[in-house]
């Protein structure tokens, strides 16, 4: 019987096969050890943050009976990852003279140091608490727990829990001897020295677990989220718990016991290794240069060429992050903030640093005198702190705040600046963040263009008015797509006009790079164009949502994922457009919630060098025979093997900026 394909792919599980790529990278014998770490690091970070964001949503949704196919994927990869740890990387570290305890006992030789490490750095910490636990105590969410059941010689039994101190003390213990390097988990020192101190002449037993919670904040009164903020997020800590985490070896009638005590379901329990938490694997370090990828120094252009904004004027230009430094966009906003012809600055934030060089810029654009206005998302998740944290410190410098408009999210990335009568835009396809900005890749436009820094001026305008866009309202954008107004007709359009080019014989073709690909009715018009004819190539990270290679379907229309050094989170849009090419870049994936809950801006590059830079570098990625992968209807990563050249598009693309800019 022929299998009929599906026209949708289900967004959970195409991220999972993402993840799945991830770890596949651990695998791979030629990525150097540290970084296979790293990959293992990463795997577990995404994995908690699926279960804070995304399995909450599908207990209460119409895809709960997809769960036990989502959670059958999770087992698989976990064992995987279990697989890849024992068989491949504790080896390796061997070779490197480390010897990582994992699973065995603590060598005797290392029991005195670690007696006395126990006795006068770890004891000092511990909180021990007995079951039943007071009502005002929370398992903290993606915390580690150790739960001791301690049984006297008369048989009674008691249990007692206790937080594993990694927020004071390091996840690792390391000693040197005969020339190695031992690292024990402090989840085995205290499983090792704790009874005795504690417990003296009694059986204990001793077992790990974590609990993860909803992470998901429903924003009930968006008007006052400002006011409420510290709430919500103190409400999130008690969320509703997502997973139960424990060693897969623990007596099943301990754990009803714990799961009873905690008020905790016994589906949400999920059986796991005896170590959990395992994004701390990036803690370890190797000491030998080889075990990590080879520096690559990020490249600096317009060295010695005057200010930013006299750059600027001469024409349009971009930097391509972390291959090139983002001091660039750094110098940008400092030279705004001590110019003194610049008299107003605008921008957007969504993440940002910690300690964000650009804010302070801005704090002391502000005390000098000058316009600046900021928009401050403050529900940017797992960053709404930081965000609330610089939004106080800004206003107090004067600085004039916007905040989060209720049901929508701005996510666009764009600034601009007023000086002399003339404007001076900033288009990012990342955050202004100079943290990340070293390995996320991303796309940074500067220009001086009036048709686009007068819309972005209209853009921040709109901003302030706080409400979605009304039918009354007179905005409209001729060459920004924004969110909310005209950004999904215009790829629609797109699509639409390279499905006539093809039917006139007219060169034709779309090219789309993006994190995430979800949104159906887009895809829906991107298969009318692969069975119009049209020639279609994506690159998508993570969730992907159209199934490709499908003959009466989608036979036109390739699908790569590229996953390597650096995070890709570049935007791109390129449609050919009869030989004429139209290129955007910006903040926008193709999701739902970029279409119908967020502000999002694309932003067209007008200028032909800039044009030509950007096909040369997507063309690059689109050749990649190294790192990526095409994903299919069953959604394997599957490698791409040809007899051409060897490209590696993180590398290649380094090259070809160092030779273009550096000769």
């Amino acid at each position: 019987m022929k299998t009929i394909a599906p026209l949708f792919t289900d967004r959970d599980l195409s991220w999972l096969s993402f993840n799945a790529r991830v770890l596949s990278e651990a695998e791979n014998d030629t990525v150097p050890l540290m970084e296979r770490l790293n990959f293992l690091s990463i795997f577990s970070s995404n994995l908690d943050e699926f279960y804070k964001v995304r399995i909450p949503k599908l207990l209460v949704g119409k895809k709960k009976p997809l769960l036990k196919t989502i959670h059958k994927e999770i087992v698989n990869q976990q064992e995987f990852f279990g697989r890849i740890l024992h068989n491949k990387i504790l080896p390796q570290l061997q070779k490197n003279h480390i010897e990582l305890i994992y699973n065995k006992p603590i060598p005797p030789f290392m029991e005195g140091r670690l007696i006395q490490y126990f006795t006068h750095s770890v004891a000092p910490v511990i909180e021990l608490y007995q079951l039943p636990l007071k009502d005002n105590f929370l398992i903290k969410s993606n915390s580690l727990y150790q739960v001791i059941f301690a049984t006297s010689a008369e048989g009674k039994e008691n249990m007692y829990i206790l937080k594993i101190p990694t927020n004071k003390l390091s996840r690792f213990y390391e000693t040197d001897s005969n020339n190695r390097k031992h690292i024990v988990f402090i989840d085995d020192i205290l499983k090792k020295f704790l009874p005795e101190m504690y417990f003296p002449n009694m059986t204990v037993s001793i077992w790990n677990f974590k609990v993860t919670r909803d992470a998901n904040i429903n924003f009930e009164k968006e008007e006052d989220i400002l006011e409420n903020l510290e709430a919500y997020l103190e409400n999130r800590e008690k969320g509703k718990t997502t997973r139960f985490l424990y060693e897969k070896d623990m007596p099943l009638k301990k754990l009803q016991s714990l799961l009873q005590v905690l008020s905790i379901p016994f589906r949400d329990a999920v059986a796991g290794s005896a170590y959990h938490h395992l994004k701390d694997l990036n803690l370890i370090s190797i000491e030998d240069e080889k075990a990590s990828y080879p520096p690559m120094t990020a490249i600096e252009r317009h060295t010695g060429e005057g200010s930013v904004f006299e750059l600027i004027e001469k024409q349009d230009f971009m930097i391509h992050t972390p291959y090139e430094s983002y001091d660039k966009v750094i110098d940008f906003f400092m030279e705004a903030a001590t110019d003194e012809k610049v008299t107003e600055i605008y921008i957007t934030i969504y993440r940002t640093a910690m300690n964000s060089v650009i804010i302070e810029a801005l704090m002391i654009a502000a005390k000098l005198g000058k316009k600046v206005t900021v928009f401050v998302e403050l529900k940017a998740r797992f960053d709404e702190e930081n965000n609330l944290k610089w939004l106080r410190k800004m206003k107090n410098a004067g600085v004039h705040i916007i905040t989060s408009i209720p049901k929508l999210k701005v996510h666009a990335k764009v600034a601009l600046i007023k000086r002399n009568k003339k404007k001076y835009a900033l288009v990012s396809t990342g955050n202004f963040n100079e943290s990340t900005a070293r390995y996320y890749t991303d796309h940074i436009m500067f220009t001086a263009d009036p048709e686009i820094s007068n819309e972005i001026e209209t853009f921040f305008n709109f901003l302030l008015k706080k409400r979605k866009p009304l039918s009354s309202d007179e905005v409209s954008f001729k060459h920004l797509a924004v969110g909310q107004f005209n950004l999904m007709p215009l790829i629609l359009e797109m699509i639409e006009r390279e499905i006539q080019n093809h039917k006139k014989g007219k060169p034709s073709g779309i090219t789309i790079k993006v994190n995430n690909l979800e949104e159906i009715i887009i895809i829906s018009k991107l298969y009318e164009a692969s069975q119009a004819g049209v020639k279609v190539e994506l690159i998508v990270r993570s969730i992907c949502c159209l199934v490709p290679g499908v003959p009466g379907q989608s036979e036109n229309i390739k699908v790569t994922r590229i996953v390597d050094r650096y995070l890709e989170h570049g935007r791109i849009f390129i449609f050919e457009n009869d030989g004429e090419n139209k290129i955007f870049i910006g903040s926008s994936d193709i999701m739902n919630r970029s279409m119908y809950d967020r502000i999002e801006v694309l932003c067209p590059v007008y200028s032909p060098q800039l044009k030509n830079e950007i096909l040369e570098l997507i063309t690059i990625q689109m050749n990649d025979n190294i790192k990526a992968t095409e994903i299919n209807l069953n959604l394997d990563n599957k490698p791409i093997s040809n007899n051409e050249i060897p490209v590696r598009s993180q590398y290649d693309i380094y090259d070809c900026i160092q030779k273009k800019f550096t000769e």
